[in-house]
This record gives C-alpha cells, structure tokens and sequence, in this order.
C-alpha cells in the first residue's frame, strides 16, 4: 500500500474517532449541566489544570521519538515504556503530596482527594504498551481507532450511569480511572508487544526528549501569552469572552484537522533518507492541508457574527468581531503544527525549542506595544503575528528540505481562487431573513459545495501535469471506487 494511501486511511480513522469523541462529549456535557452545579464543573476544572501543568512536565515525546527513528529495535521501545513509567509515577507522588497546598491556594477543600486520585490516571496510562507507538510509527491506525473507541464509548457510560445514580464530581473523576485502565489493559488486547523494564538507551531518549519537553513548557507559555495579557489589562469578564471566541476558532483545527494531520508525522519521517521522496511528501503534506484550510478560514472571517450567534447564543455576540482576526489564528495554528511536526521528524528538535523562545519573546514585546488599548486590537496582534511566526518556520523547513516553497504556493492556488469564488456567490444570497440556524446550514453548506466543485476544476486546469495532482486523482479514485491499488 502506498504512504499517500496508508495516511490518508490513518487519516480518515483518526476523523471518525474525534467525531465520535466529540458527540459523546457534547451529549455528556449536556447531560451532566443538567445533573451536576456549577461548583462541581469548578472543582473538575481545576483539576483538569493542575493536571496539564503537571503532565507538561514529564511530556518525554516517546512516541515522536519512536516514530522519527531511522532503525527501531525492541530496547527503544523498552526505554520508552519504562521512561514514561517511571517519570509518570514519581510525577503522580508529586501530586498527591502537593494536592493538599493547592487545595488551600484555590480555597477548595475537596481538591484534596479529587486531585490525589486523579492523579493515578498517570502511572496508569504510562503502563500501555509501547507497540501502540510502533503502530502509529508504521501508520496502522486501525487498533488504534478500535481500542479508543471502545475507551470513549465505556467511559461515558460509566460517568453518566455514576452521575444519574449520585451526582458529583466524583462521576467525572471516576471515569477518567476507568478511561486509563481500558487504556492500559486494551493495549494488551490490540498488540501483541510485551515490554520489559530497561533504561539502556535513555541517555540517547532524553537527549531527543528534553528539547520536547522544553518546548513544551515553552509552547505553553506562547498559547496563553494573550490570554494572561487580556486578564491583566481588562479583567476577567472580557477574559471570558475574549478566550471563548478564541476557542471557538480553534473547533475545527481540534475536532478534525490536527487529528488527520498525525499520520503526516510517520509518512515524512519514513523519507528523510530520501531527499527527493522527502521534499515531496513535506510539499504533499503542506499544500493539501493549506487546501483545506483556505476555505474554513475564509468562512469564519466572513460571517463572524452568524457563527457566533448560532454557536454561543445572543450573550456572545458582542465578541464576535473578534472571530474575524482568530480566522488567521485557525489558519496558521494548524500549519504551524503540520510544519513543527515535520522539523520533529527530521529529529531537529533543539532549532524548534529555540525558534519558539525567541518567537514567543516577540510576540509578548509586541503584544505589548500594539495590543493592548483594546480586545479588537489584541486579537487582529495576536492573528498577524501567528502569520508571521508561521512562515518563519515554514522557511526554515524550506532551508532544510528544499522542498520548494513557490511550488507549495501554486499548489494551494486553486483552492485560493476556489474558496474567494464560493464565497463571494454565497455572499450574494439573501438568507438574512431567515433564523439564524438554518442561514448558518445553508450558507455553510453552499460554500463548502462550490468551494471542494471548484478547486477541483482549478486544479485539474492548473495542474494537470504536477505529480501531486495525478497523486490527488489516485486516491480520490480508490477512494471512490473502494478497490485496493497496486502498490
């Protein structure tokens, strides 16, 4: 089977699963508003904080490690495995041990216990087996996609059977137990790998990792920068709107996008020997998601305030202009992810980590100096300097790979011209007096329809000779005709 097959499957099995994932997490929300107070959606929530500061501290990066390795033999995945293991255990004891100080710096008594047990979920989850790594390294999703779906589907039965028959906080914590023992035990079930302890090559894993985790904590402080800023300069309540708004801008990229980009990360690292294969599939990678970007960022900056409205309520949309300036946010978010990941698989994790520390020190000077007097200008700061921090990167990725950044460009043209035609025709239609949700179906569907209708006929006059568009007419004719090519 070909690379461009095999990720666009993993691609695709990765899609179903977040659709999934998110339905059952919109219908458990909705289920446990109506079971649960508000205090205890408050004692959660600072327990899912804790938890990601915390995690960010052992985030090791195994598995991009493991899947940008060149030759993989039985003692990485080992290594790996008791890394995580041990790392994850120590960082639980942390934990329970800190739990009950940050009990009394949030002034929740309760956060004692919650966290404590929470924090299990950790060593738990540490204990699957590394063939899961192996898996997504030679871009077989399927047991993949079939543990995690038995996972979501188990667990949210049990919260919602435990919030039906005692309604608490506990529900929710108690199903994040049981989602890391499936976790761990299913790993079992899907592969066949059994790990033994070892640290033979940990000097050689940390040494890949602790750009990762440096990174991370680095990352970290990046996306939030504008949020801290807007909670210092206007207080809390335009915090709130300001941080929704930006959320909702980022549904596409979390529910879809980023998912079926992580098969990406396997089919580049699969060529880094081959400069030529390499350069192709990184050009592949970028011009095909750049081509289902375009139009999803078009949309959100067009109609703002109908998405707004239609997602959050009537209370939102004072906020909504400020959708407009986090379409560039969506945009370069995803990219900005895509690129990342193939610098992680060409194993030049340490120029990431220092491109990030100087990226985030300039967009916190000039977040500073250009954002401050107001949200509207906060968020379109915050935008431009995604843009511009995105295609720094991206030109270094060109400098590494040379894999031709002026052709990427021409192959996102036709979805360019594709996206601006449909959504000046949708623009046209007079849907505004009709109600709110179904304007935002029909214009929605409309544009999606001309916009896939006509970047296809661009690109099938622009180019007709381009080995990427008879790749693109390949797997669009497997996957309509659903037969298995040749390799």
């Amino acid at each position: 089977m070909s690379a461009s097959l095999s990720v666009l499957k993993s691609a695709a099995l990765l899609l179903s699963l977040q659709l999934v994932q998110r339905g059952l997490g919109i219908v458990s929300t909705l289920i446990l508003a109506r079971l649960l107070v508000p205090a205890e959606f408050g004692i959660v929530a600072l327990v899912t904080i804790s938890m990601q500061f915390f995690e960010l501290l052992v985030e090791t990066g195994n598995q991009q490690y493991i899947v940008q390795k060149k030759t993989l033999v039985d003692d990485d995945l080992n290594t790996a495995w008791s890394m995580d293991v041990l790392l994850k255990s120590l960082l639980a004891l942390l934990i329970i041990a800190a739990s009950p100080l940050l009990a009394i710096y949030f002034r929740t008594p309760e956060l004692t216990a919650a966290l404590s047990v929470t924090a299990l979920t950790l060593p738990i989850r540490a204990l699957k087996t590394p063939g899961l790594m192996k898996l997504a390294r030679d871009i077989n999703y399927r047991p993949i996609f079939r543990l995690n779906l038995w996972q979501k589907i188990i667990t949210f039965i049990v919260v919602i059977g435990l919030a039906l028959a005692h309604p608490s906080y506990w529900a929710l914590i108690a199903g994040n137990i049981v989602s890391a023992c499936i976790l761990a035990i299913g790993s079992y079930r899907v592969d066949a790998y059994r790990p033994r302890w070892t640290l033979v090559n940990f000097r050689e894993q940390w040494g890949f990792s602790q750009w990762l985790l440096l990174r991370g904590i680095v990352g970290f402080t990046r996306s939030q920068i504008d949020n801290l800023m807007v909670s210092r300069f206007f207080g809390t309540t335009p915090l709130g709107g300001y941080n929704v708004v930006r959320e909702v801008s980022l549904l596409p990229a979390l529910s879809a996008i980023i998912p079926m980009s992580e098969p990406l990360l396997a089919a580049i690292a699969k060529a880094k020997e081959d400069p030529a294969t390499l350069a192709h599939r990184i050009r592949f990678s970028l011009a095909v998601m750049s081509s289902c970007l375009i139009p999803v960022t078009l949309f959100i900056m067009m109609y703002p305030k109908l998405i707004v409205g239609v997602l959050l309520g009537d209370n939102w949309t004072a906020y909504a202009p400020l959708l407009r300036p986090f379409g560039l946010l969506f945009f370069t978010f995803c990219l900005f992810a895509l690129v990342s990941d193939a610098i992680i698989a060409l194993g030049k994790v340490y120029r990431l980590f220092w491109f990030d520390v100087i990226s985030t020190v300039i967009i916190f000077v000039t977040l500073l100096l250009t954002g401050t007097h107001s949200l509207t200008a906060m968020a379109w700061s915050r935008g431009w300097l995604a843009i511009a921090t995105t295609l720094a990167l991206l030109l270094i990725l060109a400098r590494m790979t040379r894999f031709g950044l002026a052709r990427y460009c021409w192959l996102t043209l036709p979805s360019l011209i594709g996206s601006a035609g449909a959504g000046y025709l949708i623009a046209q239609c007079p849907l505004q007096a009709l109600p709110p949700v179904v304007e935002f179906l029909l214009r929605g569907a409309g544009f999606v329809l001309i916009a896939v209708a006509t970047t296809l006929i661009w690109a099938s006059l622009l180019l007709r000779n381009t080995e990427e568009w008879h790749q693109i007419r390949f797997l669009l004719k497997h996957v309509i005709r659903r037969k298995k090519p040749s390799p």
